[in-house]
């Protein structure tokens, strides 16, 4: 299972961030690259405790966790977690300093220990450090898959 613990995983997803360009055409969904960045860096930034959450209009579902993070297959396209990227407006400016936060965070992530990470996910529940390191090269792999990256 490909993970950011692995520091060879972590760094193919850290090459992968660094080929996308302001202009890298997204091929489902609705945000652009630089949404999509920032975006990862939002959400990395609340698995390391510092920003909240979006919040989740569905109660926490263990089993969803199960078989989103450990069963063999891509996530799907469309899915809301209660992020909504795609509506918020960014500065052309930021898109270099967006993808060093991108680059950063998920990097903090790979080596954060289990009491510097978030406790829970909004939609998944309970996360344990294996978790959220396996969260974090599936969300960051869904996305850069979204930009062909």
């Amino acid at each position: 299972m490909r993970t950011v613990a692995n520091p060879r995983h972590l760094e193919v997803l850290c090459e992968r961030l660094q080929r996308v360009t302001h202009s890298s055409a997204r091929q489902w969904g609705s945000m652009s690259a630089h949404q999509m960045l920032s975006h990862l860096g939002d959400g990395a930034e609340a698995v390391l405790g510092l920003r909240p959450f979006p919040a989740s209009a569905r109660p926490p579902r263990p089993l969803l966790r199960f078989v989103a993070l450990w069963l063999p297959r891509k996530w799907p396209h469309g899915v809301r977690a209660g992020a909504d990227p795609a509506a918020k407006e960014l500065p052309p400016d930021r898109f270099e300093a967006d993808r060093a936060r991108a680059l950063d965070t998920v990097r903090r992530i790979a080596l954060a220990p289990a009491d510097g990470l978030a406790p829970s996910h909004p939609m998944f529940g309970a996360m344990r450090r294996g978790d959220w390191q396996r969260w974090a090269y599936l969300h960051t792999d869904h996305h850069l898959r979204q930009f062909g990256c």
